[in-house]
């Protein structure tokens, strides 16, 4: 009997091991990965000022052959939340009890519209003041939509333009250069086939200046949407002061809101090597004699190196100079940065786009472009130009 009770035991004890041993080897033996789809890419629109859209989607939920996998997000953002102008990837894995994974992804692709002509490109909150309204100045904007250059609006023409700026040596300003089509002004570099010389200048290359008709003050929001040429000549959008030295203030001012270049060199120093990738902005006041109040140039800037050169896209430029003692910069529509200027800015300016050369940026030997280069190479093109003042509501 004692020994039929021990055989009876290690019976159980064998079963029991090989039922535990069947089950183990169940969940060892799971290699079938899990499943899980996820929803196609997702575009939508948002307004121009907006910084993002809410984007709801169904998450996907992963399957198994087995019970007990669980799906997770391990990038980008859940449904409902704001999603930011832009491609947003979102990744989600489901994971079963052995480990087994899988995994998908999609993207919510997030593009702005297009700023529109009847308020100023300012992306998020608008800084006019309570009780106020942004008004276009109609005659210092211009969406150069009729190919045709307005001639009551800008000049391009040094002889009358009342500054009387032929251009900085080897560039001198053409009006020939000055051009409008394809919904944009364009101002295009040439090489000279041989140097011109002009009040006993020596000039190599050509560009242009061109300058509005009328005047604006602080208070307004100056802005344009701008490509940059190619070349080692600049791409610019600014305001210019006359000086008057018999009445009235005998400041000489100078507000620039973007001054880039769209070639640099071995020959440009290094603290201009990323003007081809730049928001950068100035005031100034120079030093004339009939101002006494200026023993030197006096200069305060600002600016932003950016990841893309100033010629690869359109860009807007903004500024809001709002008193004479705060001017504050936008780009693309969002804040910048804010300048105080060296002395008070409270003269009238003419919005001013000069193509020009440089001292410190200049023509290289290697400087093929201009023989090799295509219009839009060689072209600053401005889409639009568009000014606006502050009225009441």
């Amino acid at each position: 009997m004692k020994n039929q009770l021990i055989l009876l035991f290690f019976s159980w004890t064998l079963l029991s091991c090989g039922g535990d041993k069947d089950e183990n080897q169940e969940q060892d033996e799971d290699n079938i990965n899990p499943s899980i789809a996820c929803v196609d890419p997702i575009s939508v629109n948002t307004a121009a000022i907006s910084d993002g859209v809410e984007v709801t989607y169904t998450a996907p939920i992963g399957t198994d052959n087995l019970e007990g996998a669980v799906t997770k997000q391990t990038e980008g953002l859940a449904s409902g939340s704001n999603f930011p102008v832009g491609t947003t990837t979102n990744s989600f894995v489901v994971t079963d009890l052995a480990g087994n994974m899988a995994r998908c992804s999609f993207d919510v692709i997030v593009s702005r519209d297009a700023p529109t002509d009847s308020f100023p490109y300012l992306i998020g909150e608008d800084p006019a003041p309570q009780g106020k309204k942004w008004v276009k100045i109609e005659n210092m904007s211009d969406e150069f939509n009729d190919d045709v250059f307005d001639d009551e609006k800008w000049h391009r023409d040094t002889a009358t333009d009342g500054f009387g700026w032929i251009g900085r040596p080897p560039g001198l300003f053409e009006a020939e250069n000055v051009s409008v089509s394809d919904g944009n002004l364009n101002v295009t570099t040439v090489k000279f086939d041989s140097p011109k010389t002009v009040n006993n200048l020596e000039f190599t290359h050509g560009g242009a200046i061109v300058r509005s008709k009328n005047t604006g003050n602080h208070g307004m929001y100056y802005e344009c949407r701008m490509k940059a040429n190619k070349t080692i000549m600049s791409s610019t959008f600014w305001l210019s002061m006359k000086q008057n030295c018999n009445e009235g203030p005998v400041r000489k001012l100078e507000l620039d809101i973007q001054e880039c270049v769209g070639r640099v060199h071995d020959g440009t120093p290094e603290w201009a090597k990323n003007y081809t990738n730049i928001f950068h902005s100035n005031t100034f006041r120079h030093n004339r004699e009939c101002d006494t109040g200026a023993n030197e140039t006096q200069q305060i800037s600002g600016k932003i190196d950016l990841t893309e050169k100033n010629h690869e896209r359109y860009f807007v430029y903004g500024c809001w100079w709002k008193s004479p003692t705060e001017i504050l910069f936008y780009l693309d529509g969002k804040y910048a940065y804010s300048i105080t200027p060296p002395t008070d800015f409270d003269i009238d300016g003419y919005i001013t786009m000069a193509i020009e050369t440089y001292d410190w940026n200049p023509v290289d030997s290697s400087g093929s472009i201009f023989e090799t280069g295509s219009f839009d190479d060689l072209t600053t093109k401005y889409d639009w130009v568009r000014t606006w003042k502050l009225e009441n509501e």
